[in-house]
């Protein structure tokens, strides 16, 4: 990627912030993660926590939002994790997926 001249780098999630923090400080570009494998909800919010924590500068997520049965609520999650830096539960409660 960064070699060949890319503005943004998009890959996949490693797993667990640790390991991603790695991956981060192997470029000099901003590092986005894809949507991933499809899971729970919990453990989708929890895969895009656990990227910011490790530094990504945001996500790029396509069937993960767009075949949700809620898009909006998944995405207001998703929000408030990248843009407000708040738990998986507040993101989960603020975007009523508790309920769901």
């Amino acid at each position: 990627g960064e070699e060949l001249g890319a503005d943004i780098i998009k890959t996949a999630y490693t797993g667990d912030p640790k390991s991603f923090e790695s991956v981060v400080a192997a470029t000099s570009k901003p590092v986005v993660i894809a949507g991933g494998k499809k899971g729970t909800d919990k453990e989708t919010i929890e895969m895009v926590k656990g990227a910011m924590e490790a530094g990504a500068s945001g996500v790029s997520m396509g069937r993960c939002i767009f075949q949700h049965k809620d898009p909006e609520s998944i995405s207001r999650a998703v929000v408030e994790i990248v843009h407000n830096g708040v738990s998986v539960e507040k993101a989960m409660e603020k975007s009523g997926l508790l309920e769901k």
